[in-house]
């Protein structure tokens, strides 16, 4: 029996396997993509003595201003060329970015433009895997076990930030060597798509190219043509329709009826609301705690090695990571969304308070010394749980399905944009507000965020996506101006 859209083969247990398999392998090219995220935190102390303030804060933040480009491109860039060769393509920038930085770093007097130039490339590839893994999962997987392989992207940038802050507890002043072993994840990955993984069948479908599509499900399914094969190529034809005899649209052209119909009121909304949940997540803090992650734990007053305290974070951060697949399911995205704001506030307030009576004198030497370290691990496991993760997802959710990839490369591309806003003014509003007036800002940021939640952010558990559409105002009574607009993106 053929599942849509999905793989069951004659063995479900191998199928399972194949899927896992793939599974990994798709979602490896991220790895090296999301080591940029935490690079920043182990390269800043060796760079200090090298780079005025200014300089520091451009490199920290310029990967967070080439991010949100990535993004905008990985969508059309995924269906025009298939999600194999956009895998193959976030690997090649990837490697010319980490090669780009190695570079500067055993190259003497190299300029400080070169070192941005790999930051900008770094920065670009982690917006480029934003999608692909995922829709590719999406759409190879089976629909019992797509909820899981579709959060797997988080659990790859979770695990690329701990791999670079364990490179930078080894190899704590010697950038180059770490760049270096960084620059073999995509070599890896290149390999992997080139030999490895096969072609999504659903997008050769929908490119005709059906003898393609047949033998990427034999590689799938992992044996020759069977009834299950032929009832599943079947089946994807007939979803896809026939093909469209009339010539086909210039790119540009279809990106403005899709930019046209993302104006109508009931994709507004959930644009409106998603958002402002991507501003609430960058401005309480997590991707800047990511950035700067010494910084922060010396100026959270942690007396620990801040080397090894980083890979305990990022480590948490990975299991924490792990968690949202199987509690969405279970209890649905607003009271996540809640408990994480709540658990955000409830860590970096006590943490705020704690510096500012340990500044003035308050606090004796060694009183609640464990509550810094207590407090950031429990603000990333909380965090991982809501704030982090479930903007991404509900962009990939709210949306009707023919402006969904667009919509959801736009409204992340917004999100990576606050990110580099609020990684670039770290410094500033340390100045500014003071150690303990930054980690304020962030818990009420975190507070105001949670009352958003609460009044405005509906729950999408159990809804389909006609229910959610519905729900934003779409009707179906009869053939509006948004179904026009969607007939010709077709």
């Amino acid at each position: 029996m053929a599942i849509k859209n999905g793989i069951t083969g004659e063995s479900g247990h191998r199928s399972v396997l194949k899927q896992f398999l793939l599974g990994i392998l798709a979602n490896f090219s991220s790895v090296g993509p999301s080591m940029s995220l935490g690079f920043s935190a182990v390269a800043l102390p060796v760079l200090h003595g090298h780079l005025n303030p200014i300089e520091l804060s451009w490199f920290a933040s310029i990967a967070s201003l080439a991010t949100p480009f990535g993004c905008f491109f990985a969508g059309p860039f995924a269906d025009r060329y298939g999600r194999r060769m956009a895998l193959f393509f976030v690997n090649i920038v990837c490697l010319l970015g980490w090669i780009t930085i190695a570079l500067f770093c055993y190259v003497e007097q190299s300029h400080f433009w070169i070192l941005l130039l790999g930051r900008v490339l770094t920065g670009l590839s982690t917006g480029l895997c934003s999608s692909p893994a995922t829709v590719y999962m999406a759409e190879i997987s089976s629909p019992d076990l797509r909820g899981i392989f579709t959060t797997w992207a988080s659990v790859s940038f979770s695990l690329g930030v701990l791999v670079v802050y364990f490179l930078g507890y080894l190899f704590q002043s010697n950038l180059g060597v770490i760049c270096l072993i960084t620059a073999v994840f995509p070599c890896v990955g290149i390999l992997f798509t080139t030999f490895l993984i096969p072609e999504s069948p659903t997008w050769l479908v929908g490119k005709y190219r059906t003898e393609e599509a047949k033998t990427s499900l034999c590689r799938i399914f992992d044996t020759g043509l069977t009834a299950n094969i032929q009832a599943e190529l079947d089946n994807l034809i007939k979803n896809k329709g026939a093909p469209n005899m009339k010539l086909e649209k210039p790119m540009y052209r279809k990106i403005l009826r899709k930019l046209e119909f993302l104006m109508q009121p009931h994709c507004l909304r959930p644009m409106g609301l998603v958002l402002t949940y991507f501003f609430f997540q960058q401005f309480s803090g997590i991707f800047v705690i990511i950035f700067y992650a010494i910084d922060i734990v010396n100026n959270a007053g942690i007396t620990f090695d801040p080397y090894i305290t980083i890979v305990v974070i990022g480590a948490v951060r990975l299991i924490s990571a792990i968690l949202p697949s199987f509690l969405a399911k279970r209890f649905g995205r607003r009271p996540l969304s809640l408990f994480s704001g709540i658990g955000i506030a409830s860590c970096l307030l006590p943490l705020a308070l704690y510096i500012k009576l340990k500044e003035n004198g308050s606090l004796s030497g060694n009183s609640l010394t464990f509550l810094p370290l207590i407090s950031l691990l429990v603000y990333f496991v909380t965090n991982s749980i809501g704030f982090l993760p479930l903007p991404f997802a509900l962009a990939a959710e709210l949306f009707p399905t023919k402006v969904r990839g667009t919509a959801a490369g736009i409204i992340s591309g917004m999100g990576y944009f606050f990110n580099f806003i609020a990684v670039k003014i770290y410094p500033d509003m340390v100045q500014s507000l003071g150690r303990s007036g930054v980690f304020c800002f962030y818990g009420v940021i975190a507070l105001i965020g949670t009352i958003f939640v609460f009044f405005l952010l509906p729950e999408t558990k159990g809804k389909s996506l006609q229910e959610i559409e519905e729900y934003f105002g779409k009707k179906k009574v009869k053939l509006s101006e948004e179904t026009k607009i969607l007939r010709e993106m077709a």
